[in-house]
Order: C-alpha cells, then structure tokens, then sequence
C-alpha cells in the first residue's frame, strides 16, 4: 500500500510529491493528461519557449516560487514598458486622460466596504455615476470601465453573483516586489524541474513515480460501502481505465472548475455540505492567450502595452463568429521574444474564441489589426498559437476565485483545504491548488506554497500514526522512516 497517493500533477502535486518524498514517504503521483505541470504549459515558439498558462513569477516576498527560482538565477527584471491607449477605431488617447481615469477606479476601489456583499464591477460601475473624473467624459469612462474589467477578470458578465466580491481584495495578499518577472525565455516550467530537482543537474533528479494519462474516476474514502475493497485501506481509488491503487492518504489537487463538474461521482462517500458549498461559491476565472508572431517587430518600442478600449459602434463591426474579436483588451510585447505579441481574451469572448479554428483566430486577429492598429505599419503574421482553458476538461478555467456567492452563501479557500477523515483525525483526503491556498490563490506560488502545506501536515501525521496504518491494514510493519 502507497503511502500517500497525489491526485494531478500540476506545481501544487509536485510540490506535494518532493517533500513527502523528501521525508522517506512511499509516494505516487496521478496525472490525467499526458505531461505534467497542468496550469504551467510551456511550449516551444517563435524564437524560444513561451508560457501558455502561467507566466510570471508575481512578487519576492513569501513566495514560494521567488525563494527556489532566484538564487538559481532564473528570474529577470522587466524594463520600464509603454502603453499606447487605443480606441477600437485606432484613434490613441491621451496618457494624461487614461490615466486620470484609471486612477478614480483605483480610489473608488479603495474606499470601498471591503465586507459587504458587492461585486468589484458593481462598485465601479455606480462610481461611474458619480465620480467627477468618471462623469467627465462618459462614453471614455464607459469603454475604460469595460476594459478594467477584463484586465483584472472581474467576471459576473452573465450572473452578478458570479462577479469577484470586493471581500477577495482583503482575502488575497500580494507579494510585495516586481510583479512581473520572468523566466528569461526559458518558460515557467523551470519551477517544475526545480521541485522535481531536475535543474540545475538533471543527473539528480528525485525518485518519484508519477503515472501519466490516469484520469482518477473515483475515490472511496471513510466508508466500505460500494466500491472496491482490498482488505478495506483508507484510501481506494479507481482511475478511468480501470487500474486501481490504494494508500493511506491522498492529495487531490484538481482545479475548482473540475470539482464543480465532478464532485458528486468522483468521492464517495459525498463531501461534506461545507465543502461542497464552498466549491460551488467559487468561480473559475475565463482568461484566454493568443500568441502572435510576426515576420519582424513593428511596434514603435519594446517592451510596450496596446491598451484596447472598445467602443460600441465598433464592436457592430464584428458579429456572428468573430464577435469574440471584440473581447480582446491588449496585446502585450513577450520577453525575450522580439518578434512575438500576446494577446489577452476574458470570460465569454475567450469562450467563443476556444470554439473557433486556429485558421479562424488567425482571421479574428487580423481584421482586429485592421481596425485598431491602422496607424503602425503591422508586418505580417507569421505564426500563431492560443490557450483553451475553459474548455479544457481538465481544468475547466484559468484560476478560482471568491466571488458574491461566496459573500451571500459561504465558503472560502481555507474550507476549501481543509481536510478530511474517517474518524481517526488522520487525515485521508486533503485539498490542495491555488484556490486552496488561503491568501495567494490565482498564482503558482500559491500552488506550490499548498503543496507543501499538505505534504507538511501529512509528514506531521505520519509520525504520530505510522505503525497504526500497518497494523491495521497490512501484515507488514511500516516500510518509511520518517525522515527528521
């Protein structure tokens, strides 16, 4: 019998998986997909690697992924960038009017009841009624509000209820430091082959078993009843092709999303209420990317921002199967990849981008370029390459995040991870992934600091309970030594 079984293989799995390795702990990972990493995707384009999930390290301090990646060197520093506004007829705005209204949403955000029941959209948008700098020029305001909500993924477009509440701005603490630093063209799956120990010397990788293309169709916990039954571990779980394992505890590490659609058939017995509340509470952030190369740079300087202000008559351009075009909101210059934009998609127009065919995008993008970018001289596309993260059954979503459900009906990240037993207070299921962690969810470094929360508290329990385990489900005594 396995130790400690991890379910999902992403940095949270993986950081999971190393320290439990590293405390002697028999350990095997599950992976549905067939790499590992789940929400760090980093693949081979335009000159070197580019990240189609998380990207950037966001913050230094107590951040797991800063305190592994920087003392290797792996982390650079951006360069100051520019920002051009466009209109979404391709007339530029003023910086000096931008940022006049970016800075009142900013303030109205601010000052806003933090523990209220409000979305972040709702606050702004009644500020826009009312704030002098917003009033000033309505329809401007208008195209900057819609922006910002995208920008910062605001959700809650269809259902109110499924907007990001203003009590997640208290919930989640940034990292202090640069937002912004990357990889150095070398991808965010650096912090993959850091956990597994595979860089700087790969000859001194870890020892882990991980199984790839094991989609874990259900897990049986606490209870004999239907299921399979091996001299009855705590743990039994029975993955889609029918291979079967069983352990003393398990990890489970599937995004919010995946746990929305499969909860009920994947756990038996079911979840507890709390839990189950809190998972549906949550939401799952739609954030799509388009990556653009071009034949040679044209943008005037690098790194710079196109900020996309859409107005109404010409969203009216784009209709039918490219109204998703009017849902792009910036494109951005890629570090340490001259000739390559990235384009940013949110919510609904990202979910009818996912629909389209790349040679569609590919159109989508340029009658974008046509419109808004008519006064640079834009070289051809040479390649392109996109996300499709909704629509991804295996992650269902870009990140989770607290939203006014959550506010009105209850749930948070720390229910989410807490774990659960049979009785025993040994913990059998325990939760983790960003949207467990309690203050840095939406970010690796929140995945990973989960992981090691998990392994921490199971490494803690094994010492305490280590030879119940054998004694009452195998004939054999303990095979680990719980490492000091």
């Amino acid at each position: 019998m396995t130790d400690v079984i991890v379910i999902g293989c992403g940095a949270a799995g993986l950081a999971a998986l190393r320290k439990l390795h590293d405390a002697g702990l028999r350990v095997l990972g599950l992976e549905a997909s067939n790499r590992i990493g789940g929400r760090v995707c980093t693949v081979n384009f335009g000159d070197k690697a580019i990240d189609i999930g998380a990207a950037w390290c966001h913050g230094e301090k107590d951040n797991k992924v800063f305190e592994l990646a920087n003392p290797l060197g792996l982390l650079g520093r951006p360069e100051p960038d520019t920002n051009w506004f466009l209109l979404s007829n391709g007339d530029q705005v003023p910086e000096e009017n931008a940022l006049g209204i970016l800075k009142a949403l900013d303030t109205e955000i601010e000052k806003a009841d933090k523990y209220g029941k409000q979305s972040i959209s709702e606050c702004i948008r009644n500020a826009a009624k009312t704030n002098e700098a917003l009033t000033k020029d309505s329809k401007l305001s208008e195209s900057f509000i819609e922006w910002f909500e995208r920008n910062n993924h605001l959700g809650g477009q269809d259902d109110p209820k499924k907007g990001k509440s203003l009590r997640g701005l208290v919930e989640h603490k940034p990292c202090e430091g640069e937002p912004l630093l990357h990889w150095k063209g070398r991808g965010y799956k650096s912090i993959l082959d850091i956990l597994l120990n595979r860089y700087p010397d790969p000859s001194k990788a870890i020892n882990v078993q991980i199984e790839l293309n094991k989609e874990v169709e259900h897990i049986q916990w606490g209870s004999t009843e239907p299921g399979y039954n091996i001299d009855n571990p705590p743990v039994q779980i029975t993955c889609t092709d029918g291979t079967k394992y069983a352990a003393a505890s398990c990890i489970v590490t599937l995004s919010v999303g995946v746990l929305k659609e499969r909860h009920e058939k994947l756990f038996f017995p079911p979840l507890p209420a709390e839990k189950i509340k809190t998972i549906e509470n949550l939401q799952m952030c739609g954030l799509d990317k388009i990556y653009i190369e071009f034949e040679k740079p044209w943008w005037p300087k690098t790194p710079g921002k196109f900020t996309i202000l859409w107005r109404d008559e010409d969203k009216a351009l784009f209709s039918g199967e490219d109204a998703w075009v009017s849902e792009i909101f910036g494109l951005w210059t890629v570090d340490c990849q001259p000739n390559v934009l990235l384009a940013w998609i949110y919510g609904k127009g990202a979910e009818a981008m996912e629909k389209q065919s790349l040679e569609n995008v590919k159109t989508g993008v340029q009658k974008l370029f046509a419109n808004v970018l008519k006064n640079f001289e834009v070289s051809p596309i040479k390649n392109l390459i996109r996300s499709q993260w909704l629509s991804n059954p295996l992650t269902r979503g870009s990140y989770a995040y607290r939203s006014v459900a959550t506010e009105e009906d209850g749930g948070s990240a720390a229910i989410l991870s807490e774990p659960l037993d049979r009785g025993d207070r040994f913990p059998t299921i325990c939760f983790a992934g960003e949207a467990t962690s309690h203050e840095q969810h939406n970010a690796v470094h929140g995945a990973v600091e989960s992981g090691f929360r998990e392994a921490e508290r199971l490494i803690k329990n094994f010492k305490m309970y280590q030879n119940y385990f054998y004694q009452s489900f195998t004939s054999q005594s303990p095979s680990f030594q719980i490492k000091k």
